[in-house]
């Protein structure tokens, strides 16, 4: 859906329906190719005169025959309730309609608003269905197969009205997303908290609609990088919803107290002999005003993908406020699969096709943190590869860019320890710099647009669990890097 209708989605009236639906016929008695894919029914129309016009054009396409009001017109009944002209002199108004310009520019939105109306029909109707059910006294067995099928219904007729771009025209998607991005001064996204990863994935925010990796093993503290990215994007006022596996709502509190305010974790534990009173105040201050803020954090346990889609969807429209949606998953490994013997390339396509229709449908960026396999630990040098992402290489597809989290000071450390011959000393000592303490190298395994090859660096302050931009900015030969 896009931004500007996504945006005002919950006060979308009869006449906004109405308004949408003139403006999608309007188009189609201009140039019937405007909606040759855009996936519309007659059924998805709400008001008579409209499902007739749709279906009447449709048929005249199906027979080859030119669409317009004139050949049109024979089609049509004389008299329509509401109309002050007739239907034939109607659709004359809407082809008229239809060859303006900036009517053309709202095609798109107007499709999704229109689909977007009858998928909450086709919802109200299922309603009335399942209170019935409920008023039969149906045994547990009965009714949960009722619940399933009226479920895969909605999901059928969701997948028909998203199965095909709402937008049919190339050029008026591009321009409507460009007017777009003027309006708001830029790219239609959640902001970036470090311009070292901006830089890396050749975008000045995560996008809207796009579906984002970050990879890195455990113990590199991709975490720590995920606490800062939703801290910055809640804090400019962006809804943002973490299904974790792994941390509780409290120690994500905690440590990104420990990034904002630098009040390490071992004091945070120990408040009463640690802290300053002042350090005290900040904490209740902070985690006192994080609860009036878009954010909310749900420890997942044995969650398949599909749950957590509608954990999003219900979050995105609880806390709507025109700003772009961030919804953050950690991490892919620990979604509950469908089928537990499925191999993790067919878990992950599963996984990622999902997420990427939800941030499509509702236009957030998702985010979702894969640990890296155990295949770099084998390589002489472990820095990330595609090959090493949850599900093998060819997982990288639904992705619309992949960043990786590297720090080479952990692997140095293991091989140290480890190290039994000279030939070991030789190839730490090839691989890794002396100066690799607190070094972490932002990459990418795929971009969309830009330089794949991009590498930057950041510096990781353990104590606080955050990493800062390094200044001075070290030479990265230096590194051996």
């Amino acid at each position: 859906m896009n931004a500007h209708v996504r945006d005002t989605f919950d006060r979308i009236t009869e006449q906004d329906v109405f308004v949408a639906s003139e403006i999608v016929l309007a188009c189609l008695l201009s140039n019937a190719t405007t909606l040759s894919d855009a996936g519309l029914e007659e059924e998805d129309f709400e008001f008579a005169l409209h499902q007739t016009i749709f279906r009447e054009s449709m048929e005249l396409i199906q027979r080859t025959t030119k669409v317009n009001w004139i050949s049109l017109k024979p089609h049509l009944p004389k008299y329509a309730d509401g109309l002050d002209v007739s239907p034939a002199e109607y659709a004359q108004q809407l082809s008229v309609k239809g060859t303006d310009t900036v009517v053309r520019l709202r095609l798109d939105s107007s499709i999704d608003v229109v689909k977007g109306a009858a998928l909450g029909r086709q919802l109200a109707k299922e309603a009335e269905i399942a209170a019935e059910l409920a008023k039969e006294g149906h045994t547990l067995l009965t009714l949960d197969d009722e619940i399933e099928q009226l479920e895969q219904r909605l999901k059928e007729r969701r997948q028909r009205l998203s199965a095909l771009k709402s937008g049919v025209s190339p050029g008026s998607s591009y321009l409507a997303k460009f007017e777009a991005s003027a309006r708001r001064n830029g790219v239609i996204g959640v902001p970036i908290a470090l311009p070292e990863i901006a830089r890396v994935l050749s975008e000045p925010a995560f996008e809207a609609g796009n579906l984002y990796g970050l990879l890195s093993s455990s113990g590199e503290g991709k975490s720590s990088l995920t606490m800062q990215l939703i801290n910055h994007a809640v804090e400019q006022g962006h809804p943002v919803l973490f299904l974790s596996y792994d941390q509780s709502s409290d120690q994500c509190i905690a440590q990104m107290i420990a990034q904002v305010h630098g009040i390490s974790m071992k004091k945070q534990r120990e408040p009463t002999r640690l802290m300053t009173d002042r350090e005290r105040d900040t904490c209740v201050m902070f985690a006192t005003q994080i609860n009036s803020k878009p954010l909310d954090i749900i420890r997942c346990q044995r969650e398949g993908v599909e749950k957590l889609v509608v954990y999003a969807r219900r979050f995105i429209k609880k806390q709507a406020n025109g700003r772009t949606p961030f919804i953050v998953i950690d991490h892919i490994g620990k979604v509950k699969p469908r089928d537990s013997k499925l191999s993790p390339d067919r878990i992950s396509g599963e996984v990622t096709v999902e997420l990427k229709s939800l941030a499509y449908e509702t236009q957030s960026a998702v985010l979702i943190l894969n640990q890296r396999n155990g295949l770099g630990a084998r390589r002489d040098n472990p820095r990330p590869i595609a090959a090493d992402l949850y599900g093998g290489e060819g997982a990288r597809a639904d992705y619309d860019a992949v960043m990786t989290l590297y720090r080479p000071e952990k692997y140095k450390r293991e091989r140290e320890k480890i190290a039994a011959t000279a030939a070991d000393w030789k190839t730490i000592n090839s691989v890794f710099a002396t100066d690799v303490e607190g070094v972490a190298e932002l990459a990418a395994i795929k971009v969309r647009f830009g330089d794949p090859d991009i590498r930057e660096f950041v510096t990781f302050e353990a104590e606080f669990t955050r990493y800062i931009s390094q200044k001075p900015k070290r030479n990265q030969q230096d590194l051996g890097l």
